[in-house]
């Protein structure tokens, strides 16, 4: 049987189609079955794709060779993005899960606060200055603790706000001092309409420690501020596992199909039809 009889040219051309079919279907989720058929299509058929369905559907220029790099690019690609992903990831979650953690523990240390003061808790100086006395002291430290820990929590979700809507969620929980800024307002502790970022006056924090002790816990102690901080800390530590989304979720279920094109399977298969193809190319 020669090449010139037509049908060992039909039969190379069959092979090669098929052998391209099976080849396309790993990457491009085509059924099986077409490459079967290719390979066993009878020959009126192979007649009326053509005397090489290899040659009009598989042009020189674009050698299996040079597909293959290229789905090895893609793979590479997505291996890459993961890599990048998971570092993001973990930096955030790092920063994240210690602001939350050191966030708790102020609130926590204010909740406990004695604030059984009174006006004898400040003395006046001869200059005019005035000196607390060391649970005044202790009191005044806990409130500005509390602020600056819940300060740098708004802040670094606000930074990051851009990573998920989980992250969004979290910053409006936070911004949330702005509803409470009149009663804050009365222990010397002003907020910023916009971020509800708060700021200590504490002077002003003093007078009203030692004026209204009652107020004060009210306002400031675990039906209060540090109550409340305690809860969006606690909050976000639960919700932890959909504050940003997972790879699949930001970039699609494509990225697991790309990732997978580098498997201990999937390559050495792509090489061998990769191989298949080169050969038969010689015939047609």
């Amino acid at each position: 049987m020669t090449m010139e009889g037509g049908t060992y040219m039909a039969t190379i051309t069959q092979m090669t189609s098929a052998a391209r079919s099976i080849y396309s279907s790993l990457y491009a989720n085509n059924s099986r079955t077409d490459a079967t058929a290719a390979l066993f299509a009878d020959q009126k058929r192979s007649k009326q794709r053509g005397s090489s369905l290899y040659s009009a559907q598989y042009r020189g220029q674009e050698s299996s060779a040079k597909e293959l790099r290229s789905i090895m690019d893609i793979a590479n690609q997505a291996r890459s993005l993961r890599k990048s992903y998971t570092e993001t990831s973990s930096r955030f979650y790092a920063e994240y899960d210690s602001n939350m953690k050191d966030l708790r523990k102020s609130a926590g240390k204010l909740s406990n606060t004695d604030f059984q003061l009174s006006s004898a808790d400040i003395t006046t100086n001869a200059d005019g200055s005035k000196t607390y006395s060391d649970k005044l002291k202790a009191a005044i430290g806990n409130v500005k603790d509390l602020v600056s820990e819940y300060n740098e929590t708004s802040d670094f979700l606000r930074d990051n706000k851009s990573l998920g809507k989980g992250v969004r969620q979290l910053v409006t929980e936070f911004s949330d001092t702005t509803y409470k800024a009149d009663s804050y307002a009365k222990m010397g502790i002003s907020v910023d309409a916009k971020t509800g970022k708060m700021k200590v006056n504490e002077e002003r924090l003093a007078r009203a420690l030692t004026d209204s002790p009652a107020q004060s816990e009210a306002i400031l102690g675990k039906d209060g501020l540090a109550g409340r901080a305690d809860r969006h800390a606690q909050y976000a530590q639960m919700s932890r596992s959909r504050v940003i989304p997972s790879m699949e979720q930001a970039i699609g279920s494509q990225l697991n199909y790309a990732s997978n094109l580098l498997n201990g399977r999937s390559l050495p298969t792509m090489s061998r039809y990769s191989n298949m193809l080169n050969l038969f190319s010689i015939y047609v």
